[in-house]
């Protein structure tokens, strides 16, 4: 090989050691500059007053004990921030509210400016009884809940569930629930669970599924 041949790859050599160079410091900059990945903030929760459960039932001895599952199974939901009970009860006993049933437009706006919310649950107990079935009896229930507008006293969603105790039995009796506070516990979440917020564009949200 010339000498000439010889000292054109050297100086081959050369160049591109220095555009290798060049090019790590480039990407090496551009690693420094680069952004640090955005975390994405977390919902804010929704405060929500929930109003004592009518019981419509012909069972009269279950009202406290839903009352404590159904607000347990409300807060546990990670949508929502539920206003402590005592507190409805004050502003319900300071409105002269007897009932959740039949809440007109201005006790509906007074208590949830009382309460510093806009958003109030309430619910009634439809059903709670047995059925009767080849393999013995099992409880049943339902449950329908309604969100209401504070600021307008409008019901803006509102839904049912109804359970018994044989809804998730499969072979050899699998799944078969006898207790009505299990039950009670399961259809609350269940519901609970397809609470929607409707925008202020949203028409009334209704759901009624067994």
């Amino acid at each position: 090989m010339s000498a000439r041949i010889c000292r054109v790859l050297a100086q081959v050599a050369r160049a591109s050691g220095a555009m290798l160079v060049l090019l790590m410091a480039t990407v090496a900059a551009c690693a420094g500059r680069a952004p640090a990945p955005r975390m994405l903030a977390a919902e804010p929760k929704l405060t929500v007053a929930m109003l004592p459960i009518e019981n419509l039932s012909s069972v009269s001895d279950i009202t406290d004990r839903l009352q404590r599952l159904v607000w347990t199974a409300f807060g546990s939901d990670g949508r929502f921030e539920v206003v402590d009970p005592g507190q409805v009860e004050n502003a319900m006993t300071e409105l002269r509210i007897r009932s959740s049933s039949s809440l007109s437009k201005e006790q509906i706006t007074r208590c949830a400016n009382g309460l510093g919310v806009r958003w109030l649950l309430a619910g009634d107990v439809l059903e709670c009884g047995t059925v009767h079935t080849p393999d013995g009896d099992v409880p049943s229930f339902a449950l329908a809940l309604r969100l209401i507008d504070g600021t307008t006293g409008r019901v803006r969603w509102t839904d049912m569930l109804a359970r018994s105790g044989e809804d998730r039995e499969t072979v050899f009796g699998w799944g078969r629930e006898t207790s009505i506070e299990k039950l009670m516990d399961r259809t609350a979440r269940e519901l609970i669970a397809r609470i929607r917020v409707p925008s202020a564009a949203d028409s009334l949200g209704v759901g009624t599924r067994r």
